[in-house]
């Protein structure tokens, strides 16, 4: 459920050159966005409402209180990457978890509990997630259920021989993450990656879809902002529109440490979630003592551990194990309970909050 895509689309069109350039676009992308509403029932709509509900009074009486499930989640295929990117736990191989794939059994029986309440899966957390073969047969099972499904890619593994099956079982939205459009800007932080790979992958995707005359997936062209880069924010948006992609978004880089910033920090403040002042790296926002996130989506690791949201990438706060126990036991669960109180209370004591900008 894209609720955010006309926002900011009309952020990227603060510019006047974008403007013009994307003006005509606006149109067909909030198309998008409600075209995305197509598998909403009762059942979801009222499950959304129960948890918006819920998570305002819990807000107001700092109470952690649950009515609903999970409106959104995100679930990994894998989190083993082909690339090894500076600020990638998986790519830098510094993930403590274990790496593996998601089985489909694992995956299906997820589904099937939270098909009837749930809108929308996103099928990415780490790693590649065209690197589990099985991404396909999950991509289709959830689209089966009437589920929003969503896949991010860096597009290393479109060929020739596999963008029909890409295009044939797509997901409803495909993020294609390039963040250079030159090969030194490219390979300065997609290491493993060319510049030329990633152009070659993404126009071959659009040409098969034109070919077949597939409606999904949506293509959205995913820029990381950073300093090799940030010279490139006008031509990725004059790009996007050539090639013929549904959207462009430009995205703040998320840094580990003060050492990095200087490496990537773009100049421009506007394009930086952080503050940087000697060594010591701030994040800009001011962290409140909440977070819906604890509310309206949920995290599965591929081995099927829940945890809170996307930033506990190393599955530092695990709150259950499917394996173990059924999705509701574990959403409704005294530790789950317990986790959403901790952040009410004092969120800045979850050190993986603190990198945040929400």
């Amino acid at each position: 459920m894209e609720l955010r895509t006309c926002s900011e689309i009309t952020l990227t069109l603060s510019h006047a050159k974008m403007r013009r350039l994307y003006l005509e676009d606006v149109k067909v992308i909030c198309g998008q966005t409600l075209n995305s509403f197509r598998n909403l029932t009762f059942r979801r709509a009222f499950n959304a409402y129960k948890i918006f509900i819920s998570y305002f009074l819990s807000i107001v009486t700092r109470k952690p209180i649950v009515w609903g499930k999970p409106v959104f989640f995100y679930i990994e295929p894998t989190n083993r990457c082909n690339f090894q990117c500076p600020e990638c736990s998986s790519g830098q191989g510094r993930l403590t978890r274990p790496i593996g794939m998601m089985d489909t059994g694992i995956f299906q029986k997820l589904i099937d509990l939270i098909a009837l309440d749930t809108f929308s899966v996103h099928l990415y957390l780490q790693g590649e997630s065209y690197i589990n073969k099985q991404i396909y047969d999950m991509i289709s099972y959830a689209r089966q259920k009437k589920l929003y499904v969503s896949v991010s890619t860096n597009g290393s593994l479109i060929r020739k021989n596999n963008a029909g099956q890409i295009i044939k079982q797509a997901p409803d939205r495909l993020i294609f993450s390039m963040d250079g459009l030159d090969e030194d800007s490219y390979k300065a932080y997609r290491v493993g990656g060319t510049f030329a790979q990633a152009d070659a992958a993404l126009n071959l995707l659009i040409e098969t879809k034109k070919k077949l005359n597939a409606k999904t997936p949506f293509i959205e062209l995913q820029f990381i902002v950073m300093k090799s880069n940030e010279h490139q924010v006008d031509e990725v948006i004059r790009y996007g529109k050539m090639l013929g992609v549904d959207k462009v978004t430009l995205k703040t880089m998320q840094i580990s440490s003060a050492e990095n910033a200087r490496k990537f920090m773009p100049r421009n403040k506007k394009y930086s979630r952080y503050i940087l002042d000697g060594e010591d790296l701030k994040i800009k926002s001011k962290l409140k003592n909440q977070c819906f996130e604890l509310w309206k989506t949920s995290v599965v690791t591929w081995d099927g551990k829940i945890v809170p949201c996307c930033f506990d990438k190393d599955a530092m706060y695990p709150l259950g194990d499917i394996n173990q126990k059924s999705f509701t036991e574990i959403w409704h669960s005294e530790k789950y309970q317990e986790f959403r109180k901790r952040i009410l209370e004092n969120r800045r004591g979850a050190s993986m909050c603190n990198n945040c900008n929400s």
